[in-house]
């Protein structure tokens, strides 16, 4: 990941690591295979890599793995607007080949979807927006027809998103449908050709609950692209920035959580503490939600980084111990709901609390250059339910103010990461970059070309858990899907990106 140093980890290599290393590299972690190489790595008999993401754009279809705790990212050229879907294995995949259908006209091959779109709702019949050569658009079959009209749920931060159909004779829900519709802003299209200066501005104004987490992952995309390092004292500003968003982020996420199961006064203490929080924010030069912080080689001028985190302790601290008293109290409350079972959270590579609460307990900080280990407590559990994704939120706040002691007590100290290497004969300079936002890993992939951004791609973590959703909510009773929403923190604002 991008805050390691520019020497790859040695890791043994699965089977398909090693096909995709017989490609040809691009750049640091990036390979890329021929059409064979590509069909063999969604029929390979061997146990499969986590997939974390994957898109397209006209050129080249992208497909980004995790092999230990270092991505591995493997493309490759598409012919004639077609290209051999990973669908048909990861079906995490799915939305991104719907995407890049909507955008570019690129057509995957060979996947059980139906092909319905994932933007535009079958409205964009005159031509694909990004592609070089605009093509009659709406060509993919069409919107989803359900037989039932969907149930949009009010209220949960996810609507005009997804629909879940429930089946008024069984219970539960008989389909589940996820389209952007007109919650898609474009992101990407207006990323392309603009500096890296001018898109970490843009970003950091992008995703609700990853304020600090999106810039940030941008930030390590552009080092790696860049070649550059980065001094100890930003590298831990930029801990302490990305542990004030967590905290409140999971402020927020328990506050919802709450209202959702009528505890207005769990509701309310996190409230206070959240506005708390954000009032020491402004007092120290930082904005209330930590919007527009992050540089691309440093924070904001004007932050004081080291009585942020200091204010940040005392106020938070006698705060977050009352709160977990109650959070106790309602626990029983959350049991057994919305479960995600073991091998889903594995499967989809989906992390965060959801995660760590069903049994993978991957969290990217471990990896980071100069993290204090010892801080990092929060492994989670194996329910998978409501109630266990509530214990960790709580977990990871408590974590987070411990991390803060560490950072302060050697704030700035420790050798700067190293640059990453050029790769030989490289034409063009790309990077990948990662951040554990309070959510899940967000992903950032970039290419640069003459100083401006040729190619992006933002992996939210709301991505594979959309692709989960229907398992989570079969047989709910649907008076329970408001909560069960709530309870996962999902917000669609990366996947409508």
């Amino acid at each position: 990941m991008a805050s390691r140093t520019g020497v790859e980890t040695m890791i043994p290599l699965s089977s398909m690591g090693r096909l995709v290393r017989g490609g040809e590299r691009l750049s640091y972690g990036h390979y890329a295979v021929d059409a064979s190489q590509w069909q063999a790595l969604w029929h390979m008999s061997a146990v499969a890599l986590p997939m974390l993401s994957f898109w397209a754009d006209e050129l080249r279809a992208y497909g980004l793995f995790l092999e230990g705790d270092q991505p591995l990212l493997v493309s490759t050229a598409i012919d004639d607007k077609r290209y051999v879907g990973p669908s048909q294995r990861y079906p995490v995949a799915e939305w991104g080949e719907r995407v890049a259908f909507d955008l570019y006209g690129v057509e995957a091959m060979d996947v059980p979807g139906d092909g319905r779109s994932a933007l535009d709702g079958g409205a964009w019949d005159i031509t694909w927006p990004l592609a070089q050569r605009p093509g009659p658009g709406g060509s993919h079959g069409g919107a989803l027809k359900a037989s039932k009209a969907p149930f949009w749920v009010d209220g949960n931060g996810v609507s005009g998103v997804f629909g879940l159909v429930p089946d008024g004779q069984q219970g539960g829900i008989c389909a589940e449908q996820c389209e952007a519709g007109l919650g898609h802003r474009g992101v990407i299209a207006q990323l392309l050709g603009r500096t890296p200066d001018e898109a970490m501005g843009l970003v950091s104004r992008m995703s609700a609950g990853g304020y600090v987490a999106y810039p940030l992952a941008l930030a390590r995309a552009f080092m790696q692209a860049e070649g550059r390092s980065i001094e100890p004292a930003i590298r831990d500003g930029w801990m302490v920035l990305l542990e004030i968003e967590r905290i409140s982020v999971h402020l927020h996420d328990v506050m919802l959580t709450a209202c959702a199961m009528d505890a207005g006064v769990l509701a309310a203490h996190c409230t206070h503490a959240r506005e708390a929080l954000a009032r020491v924010c402004v007092d120290h030069g930082a904005t209330r939600r930590l919007t527009d912080m992050i540089r691309k080689e440093g924070y904001r001028r004007g932050v004081e980084i080291v009585p942020l985190a200091q204010a940040v302790l005392r106020e938070m601290k006698p705060r977050l111990s009352k709160l977990a008293l109650l959070v106790d109290v309602y626990a029983p409350r959350l049991a057994g709901l919305a479960v995600l079972p073991v091998d889903l959270a594995r499967g989809l590579a989906i992390g965060g609390p959801l995660g760590r609460s069903s049994g993978r307990s991957l969290d990217l900080r471990r990896a980071e250059n100069g993290m204090r280990l010892d801080a990092l407590r929060a492994t989670g559990a194996s329910e998978g339910d409501a109630r266990a994704r509530q214990a960790v939120r709580m977990t990871e706040m408590f974590d987070s103010l411990r991390l803060l002691e560490r950072i302060l007590s050697s704030f700035g100290l420790g050798d700067a990461d190293e640059a990453y290497p050029a790769i030989p004969q490289a034409i063009h300079q790309e990077g990948l970059g990662a951040a554990e936002a309070a959510r899940g890993d967000v992903w950032v992939w970039v290419r640069l070309k003459e100083g401006r951004i040729d190619a992006v791609h933002m992996r939210d973590p709301a991505v594979p858990v959309v692709a989960a959703l229907g398992r989570i909510m079969m047989d709910m009773d649907v008076t329970m899907m408001p909560l069960a929403l709530r309870s996962l923190g999902l917000s669609t604002a990366g996947v409508a990106q």
